[in-house]
């Protein structure tokens, strides 16, 4: 049943990022000429691949984190199940960490060389 319940969510937590922000836009200019797509329309797709994977990585680290929370709570007197759930809820909680500092690092760049890294394009 929990699992059930938590395909269901993530399906509803995906479906809701595609939003039009993050559909291609296809109008005409480097990534559409007369209609037909270039090579350049590389550079309309993968940013609206990138820009939401912070947000599912971040979402999924929460998760991560609620399920570690239950399987600590349930654990009871089992050393075993509790030390696997403890794993969880550090490697979750890593993961954040690491997310936070690698997104920090490349603003950090971004703002002492002024190179946009946080935007995807060919030079050109």
């Amino acid at each position: 049943m929990i699992k059930k319940l938590l395909t269901t969510f993530l399906l509803l937590t995906f479906l809701s990022l595609a939003t039009p922000i993050y559909a291609a836009d296809w109008t005409e200019g480097t990534c559409v000429v007369d209609g037909v797509a270039t090579i350049r329309g590389i550079e309309c797709i993968v940013p609206n691949l990138l820009k939401p994977l912070p947000y599912i990585v971040g979402l999924l680290a929460f998760i991560m984190i609620i399920f570690a929370g239950a399987r600590i709570m349930s654990a009871g007197g089992d050393a075993k199940a509790l030390a696997s759930a403890w794993a969880q809820f550090r490697w979750a909680l890593i993961g954040i960490i690491l997310l936070a500092v690698a997104w920090l690092i490349l603003l950090t760049i971004q703002q002492f060389t002024g190179a946009k890294v946080t935007e995807f394009g060919f030079p050109g």
